[in-house]
């Protein structure tokens, strides 16, 4: 028998508890790119085609050019994420995440580079959740995030991804 689909809870319905912070966030991380960024970035593509050709690996030659087609997509992205901080967990755009599933935060907090707040899945193949503090205070944030999870102090540097990242403006 076919089941009714009003009766259904989908996950943004669904009742988390009292919301305690919510901002939005870009998707992905804008930075500044001048005409010798752009310049280099094709150098660097145009050599990765030739080493393919070279080496007969077209497989890298495609590879090369998609992860460019990627890059220049990314960088015209103009969506934003809702992120919210509730009593039973956080909600990252359409995905909520229970505070049992998480295993512990951590933030960085360097400005104006540095700004962001990390979680940690206790699922070892669920992927770090990095959320952009925007212009939150990250002092009341982990305020209120330590009632719930614990806080990973032993950590000292960002990701190296997210590094790597920022120095490439990726």
């Amino acid at each position: 028998m076919a089941e009714n689909k009003k009766d259904e809870i989908r996950p943004e319905d669904a009742d988390h508890g009292k919301t305690i912070f919510q901002w939005q966030f870009p998707e992905f991380p804008k930075y500044e790119r001048d005409k010798k960024w752009y310049t280099w970035g094709a150098v660097a593509v145009v050599l990765f085609l030739l080493y393919s050709v070279f080496a007969a690996n077209f497989l890298f030659g495609l590879i090369t050019i998609i992860a460019a087609l990627i890059v220049m997509l990314f960088h015209r992205s103009e969506n934003t994420v809702d992120f919210e901080i509730t009593e039973d967990g956080i909600a990252v755009g359409k995905s909520f995440y229970e505070y049992k599933k998480i295993k512990n935060f951590y933030i960085f907090y360097e400005p104006p580079e540095i700004k962001t707040l990390y979680f940690e899945p206790k699922n070892i193949f669920s992927p770090r959740i990095p959320i952009s503090l925007e212009n939150e205070n990250p002092v009341k944030i982990r305020e209120v995030l330590r009632q719930y999870l614990e806080e990973d102090l032993e950590r000292e540097h960002e990701p190296v991804s997210d590094q790597t990242s920022r120095m490439f403006k990726l």
